[in-house]
C-alpha cells in the first residue's frame, strides 16, 4: 500500500494549501492517471447507483439534492481535475450555495482526491478555495474496489442450518435472499431502530423508485428475524454495494460477511467483474469485513461544510 500523494503544496488563497487527508492506495492504483481514471468510472457509478433526486450540471460541478438525506447525494461534485480548462473560483462556491439555499440545504462539496490535485499548469483544485472561505474538511472516505471475476473466497451459502459453536452455544439459523423493495424498506428502518410512520425513509423510498429493478434489495434474517440488509446496485460490469445496515445486538456474528459474500456471489454469477463501495475511513468495523472478502482502496474523498 502507498499513500495517495498530497505531500505537495497546491497554490490557494491566502498562501500554501495542503490536501486534509492522506489515503492508503493499493499499489496497483499508486499513480495519478490510474487513480483518475478508476475515479472517474466509479464517480459516474455512483452518480446512476445512487442516485438523486435532483442534480443539475453548473459548469464543471454537478450539484445534487435529496432533501438532506445522505451526504452523497446532497452536495456538489466536481467534474474534472485541476487545469483541465477550468481555474476553481468564489464565484463557483457562491453559486452552488445559492442553488443549496433554494432547496432549503446546507452547502456542502465532494471532493474525489484524485480530482483536487496540483494540475499540470500548478493550478490547484475546489478544495483550497473553499478552504479559504471558511468550509471544515470532515468525513474522509474510501472507495474500494474487488475483483469479483477472479474472487477466491467462497461465500457462506445463502441458507443453512443452525450449527454447534465452542461452548455449545447454537449459532444462528441465516437466511439470505434478495426481498422485495417494500420488505427491505421497512426493514431497513427497524434495523435502523425507527419505528412507527418514519419507519420508511422517504427519501430511500424515491432512490428505490428511480432505480427499479436494477436495485437489489438484500436481507439477511437471523432465526427469522431481520439482522442485516444491503443495496447493490449494477452499472455496467461494475457492481456497486449501499447501505449495509446491522442491528445492533447481531453484530460480530458473522451476518454481515455472509450477506455481503452473498451479494458478490450473486453478481459475479450475472456477469459483473468488479464490485464497489465506498466506507469512511475511521470505519474500523466495517473496513475489517471489506478488506478481509479482498476489497483494496482505489482512492478517497471527503466533504467541506459549514460549520
Amino acid at each position: 500500500m502507498v499513500s495517495a500523494d498530497s505531500e505537495h503544496p497546491a497554490s490557494g488563497h491566502g498562501g500554501a494549501y495542503r490536501q486534509p487527508f492522506t489515503f492508503e492506495v493499493a499499489v496497483a492504483c499508486a499513480g495519478h492517471p490510474v487513480r483518475l481514471a478508476r475515479c472517474l468510472r466509479l464517480e459516474a457509478a455512483c452518480f446512476a447507483a445512487w442516485p438523486a433526486l435532483e442534480e443539475e450540471r453548473r459548469g464543471h460541478l454537478l450539484l445534487r439534492a435529496a432533501g438532506g438525506y445522505s451526504m452523497r447525494i446532497n452536495s456538489g461534485v466536481p467534474l474534472v481535475m485541476p487545469g483541465a480548462g477550468v481555474t476553481w473560483s468564489e464565484g463557483h462556491v457562491r453559486d452552488a450555495e445559492a442553488w443549496f439555499a433554494a432547496r432549503g440545504l446546507p452547502p456542502q462539496f465532494r471532493l474525489p482526491e484524485p480530482l483536487e490535485g496540483q494540475g499540470p499548469s500548478g493550478v490547484g483544485g475546489l478544495d483550497p478555495v473553499l478552504a479559504s472561505m471558511g468550509y471544515s474538511a470532515t468525513d474522509p472516505t474510501l472507495v474500494q474496489e474487488l475483483d469479483i471475476a477472479g474472487w477466491p473466497v467462497c461465500p457462506a451459502q445463502p441458507h443453512h442450518a443452525a450449527r454447534a459453536r465452542p461452548g455449545n452455544f447454537p449459532l444462528p439459523d441465516r437466511q439470505c435472499a434478495i426481498v422485495d423493495h417494500a420488505t427491505w424498506l421497512a426493514a431497513e428502518g427497524g434495523l435502523r431502530g425507527r419505528t412507527g410512520a418514519d419507519a420508511v425513509n422517504p427519501v430511500l423510498r424515491g432512490v428505490l423508485a428511480t432505480l427499479g429493478p436494477a436495485g437489489q434489495t438484500w436481507l439477511l434474517r437471523a432465526d427469522g428475524q431481520p439482522a442485516v440488509c444491503g443495496l447493490g446496485v449494477r452499472t455496467g460490469e461494475d457492481y456497486g454495494i449501499f447501505a449495509v445496515v446491522a442491528r445492533p445486538d447481531q453484530r460480530r456474528q458473522g451476518h454481515g460477511r455472509s450477506l455481503v459474500s452473498a451479494m458478490l456471489h450473486a453478481a459475479r454469477q450475472d456477469g459483473a467483474r468488479t464490485a464497489w463501495l465506498q466506507v469512511g475511513q475511521g470505519n474500523t468495523p466495517a473496513r475489517a469485513l471489506y478488506e478481509g472478502l479482498g476489497f483494496t482502496t482505489t482512492y478517497g474523498y471527503w466533504y467541506r461544510v459549514r460549520r
